[in-house]
């Protein structure tokens, strides 16, 4: 899988939740939009790219690493915001 040698900036809020996960991530292309899920629900492919967030990767299809310049909140699916506001 390629590195990332592109810049993408990553909010201090993702960055905890992306290190609290118990696996890696990855950034998806979906009818919503591109979203952040756990490598069980979506696995990394061999173009994505790979950035790493403490002990965390996080994979970035080669679709969205074209265009992508933060990851944000606005990345992760609704249930896992609903899940964040209880």
């Amino acid at each position: 899988m390629p590195d990332s040698p592109m810049s993408i900036k990553i909010t201090p809020e993702m960055k905890e939740y992306i290190c609290a996960r118990s696996t890696d991530l990855r950034v998806a292309t979906t009818c919503e939009g591109p979203l952040i899920f756990s490598v069980k629900v979506s696995p990394p492919k061999a173009t994505d790219s790979v950035v790493a967030v403490g002990d965390r990767k996080v994979y970035i299809s080669s679709l969205q690493a074209q265009y992508l310049k933060v990851i944000d909140e606005r990345m992760m699916p609704r249930c896992a915001l609903e899940k964040k506001r209880r």
